[in-house]
Parts: C-alpha cells; structure tokens; sequence
C-alpha cells in the first residue's frame, strides 16, 4: 500500500521551484508479517539516560528547529515543559512494532515529525519527546498498539519524576494523540498531576464529545487562554466531501482557538511553517502567513481554505490535510502555546 507520509512531506519540502513531481515524494509502507506475537518484539527503551529521547532541553535536536526570521529557542530558560509524542512513520522492515536503536527510524522521526510540529513547542517550553516502539501505520493490532503506549507510560513516569512540581503540556499528532489520550484516562485525568497540565493539544485525531464527556476533570478549551483542557483539530480541505460515519468531534480552530462555527479570516492567520528539505544545513523558510481560513463544520471537522503551492501538493487524494495539521498552523501554534503558558503562569501568583 501507497500512502502520503510525513517522511514524504519532509522529502517534500525543497526549493519551491522544484517539480511537483518532486513535491509529492511518497513512501511506501511495509505491513507487517504475520500475527503480533509478544515474544518477538524489539527490546523496551531505557528512559534514564538520553539515547531513547528523541528531544531533550539540553541536546541540540530536530525539536529545536525554528523558521528564518524567528529567534532561536531557549528552552533551558522554559518556565514550562511539553511532553510530546510523535506521529507514526513508515516503517522500513516488515514488523509490527519500531525499534527505537533502529537509525532509519529514528531519523525518519527527527525529520518530519519533530522538525514540523515538536518544534512549534519551543518557544514556550522544554521539549521532551520519548522514541517509543511505535505500532506499524500499515497493520492494526491491539496489543501492538499497548506496547507503543507502554514505552510512552514509562516515559512520561519519567519525565514527571524529573520535572517534578513543573507545569506541562502533553502534546502529540496522529497515533501519537490517540496515545496521548489513553495518558489522560489512565495516569493523568482526576489526579492531582492534572493540575500541572497547562494544556493538552490532541491534534490530527477525532477527540469525540462523548470522550470527553467521560472525563472527570478535563473538557474542551473553549478560548485562546484556558488551561487544563483540550485542544484538538482534524483538518480537511473546504471543498472535500463531508464526513457522516463517525460523531460529532471536538474543533479548536487554530487562527481563534474557538470552538464554534464562525471562520477565522486569512487576515488572522499567523503563519505555516514546515522545515525545507530533509537534510542539514539547508536554511530554514521563513513563515507563510495569511495563508489560510478555517472554520468548525457541523462535524467538528476543521474546513480549511486551499493553502497553494507546496503545502497544496501535500493534501491526501480524498482532501485530508493531516500530514499539514500542524505544519499550516505552525505559527498560529507556536503563539498559543506561549499565551496559554502566560496565563497558567499568571493564574498561580
């Protein structure tokens, strides 16, 4: 099977006079062989030392990437920490689970996911990303899927007891969100950890009001300024067709961070932002701003007006943009996380 992948998008993002043939680089999903069999999974990451991070503070990473014409990331001056759990990508091997010593892997992680969405953590927080033995996007497995979660459990463990009483943001897009969520309902949600959690942005994955609903102490953000929420937006192009087999789900648009059906103007919109190319030392794009509209269909689903030009050749065949749903709202991103922080911070004094 064929699909449009983040490694894909990174492969992507070259010089804007480059082929469209070029800028719809694809990368073939391996399935994997065979029944998940437990006793032949690759070996648990140690989450101690730092060879299992795919982003750390004080290492200099994929995560710390920033657009031309924005001011580099501090994060070790950061009042606030992200822990971020990254989308899946492609595996090279035909195997239910990553392995997270495999080099391929890692850096196919480094350049699409943490380059295009981690990074627009980095100007209100540390950045703290977790290798974990993703589950293969080309097979579906339950147990499978428990195993990635069981790498990221241990990790955000780890993570707490380092941070220990620092607020936080739990952040992911894709698989790494639906992992995210089972965070909120296993370890985080009507805990006293909870209380340190500025935000929780769940995006590229359907957030569904009946989940949240379930809830004990988490709901929906409705502004641009709550804290101990959720935010989430699945995006699809404005003239794609409507989506009626799945319930109504959460959409925080990402130009007003409001939940209703009123569009955000492109006069609103901050900024997207994907890192070009896949290899250093290439100099970064500057931020492409008013570029897009948004607005909350009936759905939940995020209508986002046709973005042009590379971002364009990036849309799923069927007008999904989810290899985009950080990358066309990066800047927009980028300033609510540093206000939502501003307004954690300031409700504590």
């Amino acid at each position: 099977m064929l699909r449009r992948t983040l490694f894909g998008m990174a492969l992507a993002i070259g010089a804007t006079s480059a082929p469209v043939s070029a800028q719809r680089a694809i990368t073939a999903d391996t399935p994997p062989a065979g029944r998940f069999d437990a006793a032949n999974v690759p070996p648990a990451p140690d989450y101690d030392g730092p060879a299992h991070w795919a982003s750390l503070p004080w290492i200099r990473d994929d995560g710390d990437m920033t657009p031309q014409g924005v001011a580099e990331a501090q994060q070790l001056q950061a009042p606030v920490d992200v822990f971020f759990i990254h989308a899946s990508v492609p595996l090279r091997r035909a195997v239910w689970n990553a392995d997270t010593t495999d080099v391929w892997f890692n850096g196919d992680v480094g350049q699409t996911t943490l380059r295009n969405h981690a990074s627009a953590f980095n100007a209100c927080c540390a950045i703290y990303a977790p290798r974990y033995r993703q589950m293969n996007p080309a097979g579906d497995d339950p147990a499978a899927r428990e195993l990635a979660y069981s790498d990221v459990a241990r990790a955000f463990a780890v993570f707490r007891a380092r941070v220990g009483d620092r607020p936080f943001i739990l952040a992911g897009h894709g698989e790494g969100a639906r992992i995210a969520q089972l965070l909120i309902e296993r370890v985080i949600d009507g805990r006293p950890v909870a209380g340190r959690m500025v935000a929780a942005y769940l995006v590229g994955t359907p957030v569904t009001h009946d989940w949240l609903g379930a809830r004990r102490a988490i709901a929906a953000c409705s502004s641009a300024t709550d804290n101990g929420c959720v935010v989430s937006w699945v995006s699809r192009a404005e003239d794609s067709r409507r989506l009626r087999h799945r319930p109504p789900i959460l959409c925080s648009n990402p130009i007003s961070w409001t939940t209703g059906p009123e569009a955000a103007p492109r006069s609103a919109h901050r900024g997207a932002w994907m890192r070009n190319g896949a290899e250093f030392p290439e100099a970064p794009r500057a931020p492409d701003a008013g570029l897009v509209s948004a607005r909350c269909d009936r759905d939940g689903v995020l209508r986002v007006s046709d973005p042009g030009g590379i971002y364009a050749a990036l849309a799923g065949p069927d007008g999904s943009y989810a290899a985009l749903d950080i990358p066309l709202f990066w800047m927009d991103l980028r300033q609510n996380a540093v206000a939502r922080v501003a307004a954690f911070l300031a409700a504590r004094r």
